[in-house]
């Protein structure tokens, strides 16, 4: 299939001027090597992570006809990698490469039924191309045919996302006239405290609230640096670091694990990016909320979008734990536990059998509120499972540990 003449004119005019290690040799299957340098573009094998590059020498290849260009192509604009973020652009490629018989365009065609996505929503058509895809052998279209629906939003997080908009509405003060306000930056002693709220997940057009979980953020510390723990449903705590900067809670780099529709079994790795969260302040109440972008190493691509809406719960309701974790795990002689204590409370730990014996008892007394790590050695155990359990206050927590 020929070049069209558009592209022949971009060519020649150097629209797409080659860089020096772009040079392609001549061949009969040049839509290919085309194909082959979108892909290092992609993925960033060989040459800088470049979506634009790779969107480019995708668009050469497709129109020289190459149908698994065409669907990287709708890929790509289905999530807004390289180009304009277009569901309806996107699902009219997938409708092109699904009725030709790829297995991925039958899913994503799939996808685009079933949440509305560039096309009207139809549960009994994005059932038909899932299924005819996962007839194929595509894992995600069997996956996804196990979902009761597809992507969902959560109404307590919108209200929440509401409370937070409302009290960051300016106040009412007379024009033309200075008015003395308080500083901006709360002290980190303020800001310290319990956080409960949630992490929602948007599509990839950034407009509908897909999915969301609960999130608890513990933060304390003093002057401008905070550290805590991060508690998203469903995945362990994990250490947290960040700075204020003026009205902002600006994070250090971070790496976690998050599950979502498309991954339930397994989490996703990913590293915090641009991760800011604005403060908001209004009467007694202190409200975190903003976007966090992440980055998929295992991907190779962003994240979805994602907004943060916490909100400080006041110390009568606070629980007396905002975090517990332990390593190494699998451990030899020392188990590290690491734990924040919300206010005063009784602290013991414990390690039991999986059949429940305590073979080890280590009681702190009174603990005032904070954070504490405990170097436990056990002694002499037999390798295996192990629960190790927080008793604190009238409640308790456990986790799984694993001498090696």
């Amino acid at each position: 299939m020929k070049v069209s003449m558009y592209i022949i004119v971009l060519i020649l005019f150097g629209f797409f001027k080659m860089q020096a290690q772009d040079v392609l040799p001549d061949s009969i299957d040049q839509a290919k090597t085309y194909y082959q340098l979108a892909i290092k573009y992609k993925d960033g094998n060989g040459v800088p992570m470049d979506y634009v590059q790779a969107f480019k020498y995708f668009t050469i290849a497709a129109n020289m006809g190459d149908a698994q260009s065409i669907y990287a192509i709708a890929y790509l604009h289905y999530k807004g990698l390289g180009c304009v973020q277009d569901y309806k652009l996107a699902s009219k490629l997938f409708a092109e490469g699904a009725a030709i018989g790829k297995d991925n365009s039958m899913y994503f065609y799939g996808l685009c039924l079933r949440n509305g996505y560039g096309v009207s929503k139809n549960e009994d058509s994005a059932r038909y191309w899932l299924q005819k895809s996962a007839d194929l052998g595509y894992k995600q279209a069997v996956w996804e045919l196990k979902m009761p629906s597809g992507e969902n939003s959560n109404d307590s997080a919108k209200a929440l996302l509401k409370a937070i908009k409302n009290a960051a509405l300016p106040e009412k003060y007379e024009l033309n006239r200075y008015t003395k306000i308080d500083n901006h930056l709360p002290p980190a002693e303020i800001i310290s405290g319990y956080y409960k709220g949630y992490i929602i997940q948007y599509d990839w057009s950034g407009q509908n609230a897909v999915s969301s979980k609960k999130l608890a953020l513990t933060l304390h510390g003093k002057s401008n640096a905070l550290e805590g723990y991060w508690k998203e449903e469903g995945i362990d705590s994990f250490l947290i670091k960040a700075n204020l900067s003026y009205d902002s809670l600006i994070f250090k780099s971070t790496k976690y694990g998050r599950k979502d529709h498309y991954s339930p079994d397994s989490a996703v790795k990913y590293n915090f990016q641009n991760a800011k969260l604005n403060l908001v302040q209004k009467a007694d109440t202190i409200f975190l909320a903003g976007n966090i972008e992440m980055f998929s190493p295992e991907r190779k691509e962003p994240s979805k979008p994602l907004m943060v809406a916490l909100y400080r719960l006041d110390n009568s309701t606070l629980e007396e734990l905002g975090s517990l974790r332990v390593s190494p795990n699998p451990f030899n002689t020392t188990l590290n536990v690491e734990f924040t204590i919300l206010k005063a409370t009784n602290v013991e730990i414990q390690l039991l059998t999986v059949e429940g014996n305590m073979i080890y008892r280590n009681s702190a007394g009174k603990l005032n509120a904070g954070h504490y790590l405990l170097p436990l050695q056990p002694g002499l155990i037999a390798h295996g499972t192990y629960l190790l359990k927080i008793l604190y206050g009238n409640s308790s927590a456990i986790v799984k540990v694993i001498k090696g």
